[in-house]
């Protein structure tokens, strides 16, 4: 007769709990037993331990086995939801909370957290940097000219909502240097602002013949429309950017801001994802990457699976 509790069954149950975890994908309701299993084993070590077996061997090959839960919180958790409710199991079995592997709702929720936080530290790094950048600019680099502190002074009267007086800036500025196309552009987007559509087209044809090309102009007013708060404008812009100039890294990166501010997570993460795979800028694929990594962290907690 076999003999219970004993250090080959703690090793024929450590085996077995194995031969579960290689078909992770393929487990379906065998999930409850495998983690009735992990209690089984849990006790017996308890057992062996108080009566002096050496376990470290099995503890090292159990921790190794164990990672594979935690390295799929969420796959577990979500094929144990379909089972059972985890919730309800948890409090009528008496499972205290060291029992992890009945509690990987939790374990999801710390990964998230620590995720945020090392997004935080980053993003602080980042603010740093900008800052520094701003009093280098503010107190390193000689004055603008008159077209230049033209566009800025428009630029702060839009951020206060002061839109006729910064319509009349930027038109001074359009006199100031009638060659340049920024002016003209910022006077169209205005009127198209105050709906006066005929005169927004006006300036706005005036802006298209002094860029370089058609690309530069849609890509630029696609630009301040995400500025302003028009994303759908911006993300028509965007397009129109995007087939005259397919490679375009930024308008890619444009495109993916304007889908984002939408709410549209699944084509924005594709348009950064299209930027962090191309030979550009290697801020603007830091910044892309990032991006992916909290629209990623958004549409997980936004899942069924992570409720």
């Amino acid at each position: 007769m076999k003999r219970q509790g004993t250090l080959n069954e703690l090793r024929e149950w450590i085996e077995e709990y194995k031969k579960y975890l290689m078909n992770l994908g393929e487990l379906g309701d065998k999930i409850v037993q495998v983690l009735i299993l992990r209690d089984k084993i849990n006790n017996l070590m308890h057992k062996l331990e108080e009566k002096g077996a050496d376990l470290s061997v099995e503890k090292s090959k159990l921790d190794t086995l164990d990672h594979i839960i935690k390295d799929e919180p969420q796959t577990v958790w979500k094929k144990l939801k379909d089972c059972i409710d985890p919730a309800t199991y948890r409090v009528k079995q008496k499972i205290p909370p060291c029992n992890w592997w009945w509690y990987l709702d939790q374990i999801i929720r710390n990964k998230k957290k620590q995720l945020i936080n090392k997004w935080i530290k980053r993003t602080v790094i980042g603010v740093s940097f900008v800052t520094c950048l701003y009093f280098i600019f503010v107190y390193a680099i000689p004055k603008p000219d008159p077209y230049t502190t033209c566009i800025q002074e428009g630029e702060r009267l839009l951020q206060k909502g002061k839109i006729n007086p910064a319509l009349q800036t930027y038109q001074k500025a359009t006199y100031l240097n009638p060659e340049k196309p920024y002016a003209y552009l910022m006077v169209g987007v205005i009127y198209q602002f105050l709906g006066e559509d005929e005169r927004a087209k006006k300036y706005f044809r005036e802006a298209k013949k002094r860029y370089t090309s058609s690309y530069d102009f849609h890509l630029e007013r696609g630009t301040i429309w995400m500025k302003l708060g028009k994303f759908s404008a911006a993300e028509e812009d965007a397009k129109q950017a995007l087939k005259l100039n397919p490679a375009s890294a930024e308008t890619h990166f444009l495109l993916g801001n304007a889908y984002e501010a939408q709410d549209k997570i699944a084509q924005a993460i594709a348009e950064f994802s299209i930027v962090s795979e191309m030979k550009t800028d290697p801020k603007l694929i830091v910044i892309a990457r990032y991006k992916i990594g909290m629209l990623s962290l958004k549409q997980v907690s936004s899942s069924p699976a992570s409720r």
